[in-house]
């Protein structure tokens, strides 16, 4: 990954493990400085330790008003800015027909997948709008493209994501401000476990995509890095699949 992003200050969320982690090791490789958020802080901890790089790493709940503004005032005032945030953190959902989701389960995936992004963003906004411009991407999946059956509730919520980020583009572009969502395929990470404990193969994953493969986590990370760095300054209010041909058939 060749991007460069020297000087940028960028916030990760759901930074501990899969995309998020890895974004953030390229983030660091491409010269960022990077504010690790997860609700498992002792994961991005070695990250932080074993980087040249200015980083920190804090324990946030995406899904709370309270401890998002907290994250962003520490993140702010540990980096002096933020000009970039890349909003990860999500979780996935038992695989069954929407009937059968129990209202408990569907509060807490909308509560981070979809509540969680606004909030960040609503925090992020401000500060970028306010400090002449930045760059957000937020993780929606290639089910806020399509429908994913007996995946209803987290499909939905990825629509919601891409919705929220072609809303918040239009309204961020006077100000400098550039938001864009990537839609992952299948990838090697651990949220794959609601799929595979449900009798989903990595093969009948895999079979979806053109390319006949899962992704690996760096490879979605590049494209965030990408729609990040000023290589993307004319794209924003993009909802762009990085799905191996999975959304081209």
């Amino acid at each position: 990954m060749d991007h460069d992003l020297q000087g940028r200050k960028v916030i990760v969320t759901g930074a501990a493990t899969g995309i998020g982690k890895a974004t953030a090791e390229a983030l660091i490789a491409a010269g960022a400085s990077v504010a690790l958020w997860d609700t498992n802080k002792a994961a991005c901890v070695p990250l932080v330790e074993n980087t040249d790089a200015k980083a920190l790493a804090l324990e946030v709940d995406v899904a709370s008003s309270a401890s998002v503004e907290s994250a962003m005032k520490q993140s702010v005032e540990a980096l002096g800015s933020i000009d970039g945030a890349f909003n990860n953190a999500g979780i996935g959902i038992d695989t069954v027909p929407i009937e059968a989701v129990e209202e408990a389960d569907f509060d807490t995936i909308v509560s981070v997948n979809m509540k969680g992004v606004w909030l960040c963003m609503k925090s992020q906004l401000k500060h970028m709008k306010a400090n002449g411009g930045g760059a957000i991407v937020n993780n929606a999946s290639v089910a806020g493209l399509v429908g994913l059956a007996m995946q209803g509730a987290y499909s939905g919520t990825k629509h919601a994501v891409i919705g929220m980020t072609k809303a918040a583009a239009a309204e961020a572009a006077p100000k400098q401000v550039r938001v864009n969502a990537i839609c992952p395929g299948a990838t090697r990470t651990p949220i794959l476990t609601h799929l595979l404990e449900a009798g989903i193969s990595e093969d009948m994953l895999a079979e979806m995509a053109a390319q006949k493969r899962l992704a690996e986590p760096e490879e979605i990370a590049a494209a965030a890095c990408w729609l990040l760095s000023d290589a993307a300054s004319y794209v924003t209010g993009a909802a762009m699949p990085v799905d191996g041909g999975w959304t081209a058939h």
